[in-house]
């Protein structure tokens, strides 16, 4: 930022926005400029496709077929990474008549080369190519490299060479870290199966929680059933003795000695319980079939309670393992294997040209010629197949093969 500025120069829009530097911008990481980054979007997102597809169709180019939604896919897409291109690629200095008149000579000087019969070549397929496409794929390799050359002369030049191949190779790193993604997918895919171990980690120590948790609420819930059945039990007891009682007192005030003598039969419970008065005492004495089970309508006690005990090892290990094979995955199917499937790397030629595009920062006119040729490229790849991922399922490659 000007060392002369204040904060009332900057305002909300064109707040990162140099207006006087050295270099005009290129030792600026950041940069911003609104009217700019309109047209830049414009002819990047909607310009540029929209002519492709017109001469595409006049010439029957090589390209997909797409609907209003893939359009409206690639206008999304595409604004993202005009975005983050723009800023971070000093387009708001750069960016004028040079740029946009070269984008429209690459979008059209490449279009015309995948017109070429022995161009209609994928770079994963690099091995079955012919001689005339290795020819012309080495001559834009080596135009590309000395395109290079000069730029790392340039950010030499503006002192920000120490930022400028870092950069580079953090930025490349989208290129060519999907090699180690592809053998560790295949690694965990060979050997588990069941998923990454994260998730499964994370959702087992849960299920050890939650099972350990459960056995000891259970537990508690039967200990005070237990409580509750002895107070009852307790309580009928001591009701049955009253009630025995009081039926032999008021028997005996209407009977005689002998009478007393003679036991009482009252239908107690499930079978008859007789009631009989000792010779020494006024204790009655409960006789009957069922006086084991049932004490004067006591609840029956349950012969074969089940206790709640602590589960081994084993049986929580159990119980974990079938809830681990019933994970919430909305793409997956209870019981059934999850969606693996191996992948191919088809590296695109417009990831690499937008890659570049980032580093054509500087005012040269050779500079703002090649930043509207890698832009050209980019527009050809998105605008005939779309932002195609750079790993591929396979059984989608042979699905694309057989169309």
């Amino acid at each position: 930022m000007d060392s002369g500025a204040t904060l009332a120069d900057h305002g909300f829009v064109d707040g990162c926005y140099i207006k006087s530097d050295a270099y005009n911008g290129a030792a600026t990481l950041v940069s911003f400029h609104l009217l700019r980054y309109v047209l830049f979007t414009a002819m990047l997102v909607v310009v540029g496709p929209f002519v492709f597809r017109v001469v595409a169709a006049f010439f029957d180019l090589e390209r997909d077929f797409k609907s209003i939604v893939d359009h409206f896919d690639d206008v999304t897409g595409g604004l993202m990474y005009s975005f983050v291109v723009f800023t971070l690629g000093n387009y708001s200095h750069t960016f004028g008549w040079v740029t946009a008149v070269f984008y429209f000579v690459g979008l059209l000087a490449y279009s015309g080369l995948t017109w070429l019969p022995f161009m209609g070549v994928s770079i994963p397929g690099w091995r079955s190519w012919s001689r005339e496409a290795w020819l012309v794929n080495s001559a834009g390799l080596v135009l590309v490299l000395a395109g290079a050359g000069f730029h790392i002369h340039w950010a030499s030049q503006a002192g920000i060479l120490q930022w400028y191949l870092p950069l580079f190779v953090l930025a490349s790193a989208s290129l060519w870290s999907p090699f180690f993604v592809k053998w560790l997918h295949h690694y965990c895919m060979d050997n588990y199966p069941e998923g990454l171990g994260i998730e499964r980690r994370s959702r087992r120590a849960a299920l050890s929680i939650f099972v350990t948790r459960s056995g000891a609420i259970r537990r508690k819930y039967q200990v005070e059933e237990e409580n509750q059945l002895a107070m009852l039990r307790l309580r009928a007891e001591q009701y049955a003795a009253t009630r025995a009682l009081s039926v032999t007192r008021q028997s005996g005030s209407s009977t005689d000695d002998n009478d007393r003598c003679e036991p009482l039969s009252m239908p107690i419970g499930d079978g008859p319980v007789s009631m009989q008065r000792s010779s020494d005492a006024d204790t009655p004495m409960l006789q009957g079939d069922n006086h084991s089970a049932s004490r004067l309508n006591m609840p029956n006690e349950p012969t074969a309670q089940p206790r709640a005990t602590t589960l081994t090892q084993a049986q929580k290990q159990e119980i974990i393992e079938h809830k681990l094979r019933h994970l919430h995955y909305i793409n997956a199917k209870p019981g059934e294997s999850l969606p693996l499937y191996r992948y191919q790397l088809h590296l695109h030629h417009w990831q690499i040209f937008y890659t570049l595009a980032f580093f054509t920062r500087f005012d040269d006119f050779a500079s703002r010629a090649c930043a509207g040729i890698v832009l050209g490229i980019f527009t050809h790849g998105h605008a005939a197949f779309g932002l195609d991922p750079l790993m591929e399922r396979k059984e989608h490659l042979k699905d694309k093969k057989e169309q």
